[in-house]
């Protein structure tokens, strides 16, 4: 995950460029929402900003950073996905492993209902892939502090309900980066204790980014990354010039751009050779006999 900051009316702006009496017609929607105190329409409109969210996240999922077709053919393969659960939200069972890390969400509320005031937020969405939403996120939301589904304001909610999942969009909560990086093609937590650590184990766990097996595609695009990355870090190592050197800090620049798919990972990869070069040679040897092993 990388994070896409961007304040809360930069982000309305962009969506009144889009679609102009969106914004009026979600607080309508959303007083409605406030009087019956649910959630409850015949046919939501989300879908008419879809392209907002594509754009502003380069076209990747906002969990895995797989890069997805573009706006023009392929806003079938994005989900709107809604942060926290517009309808009911699902208990989800910790694996042992997180268990083991002291890990205790508080229990889910009883009742059928969501975050009724949120269905319409603009810091309550971002755009997935199907297996990351749809599959994976479903209606999920653990928490470590007190859910309060009569909530508006997810800054508010961010601080009162601390949440295990991470957001990554807007500017209020911590950067994917600041709690995620990688150690060759997996995830593992910045944080050595605390909270921060347990959202990253979380995050992790929930959407599988580190389950080579289950997420087998997903791993191979990080290597193939690696890979890349590597043969230009070495040339460079080695003293490269003219063209080949030219060549390979483009490469190099592009593989951590925000436009580009799985940047997190190539980011951490391009730091770490930069700081230990025969340990990031070390993962990616190790990336490469996955490879082998499983083609």
């Amino acid at each position: 995950m990388i994070g896409y900051q961007i304040s809360y009316n930069d982000l309305a702006a962009l969506v009144a460029q889009q679609s102009p009496n969106w914004m009026n017609r979600a607080t309508q929607r959303t007083t409605h929402f406030r009087q019956q105190r649910r959630y409850a329409e015949p046919s939501p409109m989300w879908s008419e900003i879809k392209t907002v969210y594509i754009r502003l996240q380069g076209g990747k999922c906002a969990y895995c950073e797989r890069k997805l077709e573009g706006e023009v053919y392929g806003k079938s393969e994005y989900d709107i996905e809604h942060f926290r659960p517009k309808g009911k939200i699902k208990v989800w069972s910790l694996s042992p492993d997180l268990r083991q890390q002291g890990i205790t969400p508080t229990p889910v509320p009883n009742g059928t209902g969501g975050y009724y005031l949120l269905p319409y937020h603009l810091f309550n969405y971002a755009v997935a892939c199907k297996p990351c939403n749809s599959v994976l996120k479903e209606t999920y939301f653990p928490i470590a502090g007190t859910y309060n589904l009569s909530g508006d304001d997810p800054v508010a909610l961010a601080e009162s309900e601390q949440p295990y999942l991470i957001y990554p969009i807007g500017d209020f909560d911590q950067a994917p980066e600041d709690l995620i990086r990688f150690l060759g093609a997996s995830p593992c937590p910045v944080a050595s204790e605390g909270h921060d650590r347990n959202r990253a184990l979380v995050t992790i766990e929930l959407f599988k980014l580190d389950d080579g097996i289950k997420r087998k595609n997903l791993f191979l695009e990080r290597i193939i990354i690696i890979q890349a990355l590597f043969a230009q870090l070495e040339r460079l190592a080695n003293g490269a010039t003219g063209a080949t050197r030219d060549k390979a800090i483009k490469v190099i620049e592009l593989a951590q751009s925000s436009q580009f798919a799985h940047s997190n990972c190539a980011r951490s990869f391009i730091a770490l050779y930069n700081q230990d070069p025969s340990q990031a040679e070390q993962f990616h040897d190790a990336a490469v006999a996955w490879l082998l092993s499983t083609s």
